[in-house]
């Protein structure tokens, strides 16, 4: 009978969830996200591939860098071992860049 009475209650409440994308969502201030990254400011020592827990960084021979954002758990070590100052790796606290094209993930970060 109790769970009927709270059933009812619940009915006419309202709804606890957005309706996202209509409605969106701002994330908390400490939401890691997106990786904005910045070649100009890239000296090219390789940190950021050495300190990343899940090889989602990967140095290239021509100097070249890739982000796997399938791989990446956004940790932000990357950014915390920058020896640069400004960072050449920054992570915003955008998250809305899911498709359904594998490639587009992986290449998905945002050169400036």
């Amino acid at each position: 009978m109790k769970i009927e009475i709270e059933a009812i209650k619940n009915f006419f409440k309202k709804p606890f969830t957005r309706k996202y994308p209509k409605e969106k969502v701002t994330p908390f201030p400490r939401f890691l996200g997106r990786i904005h990254f910045y070649p100009k400011r890239c000296i090219g020592c390789r940190l950021c591939e050495k300190y990343c827990p899940v090889g989602a960084v990967k140095f290239h021979k021509k100097g070249k860098i890739d982000f796997d954002l399938g791989l990446c758990i956004f940790c932000k070590l990357c950014e915390d071992v920058c020896p640069t100052n400004p960072k050449s790796i920054k992570l915003s606290n955008d998250f809305e860049y899911a498709d359904k094209n594998k490639e587009k993930v992986r290449k998905n970060i945002i050169e400036k």
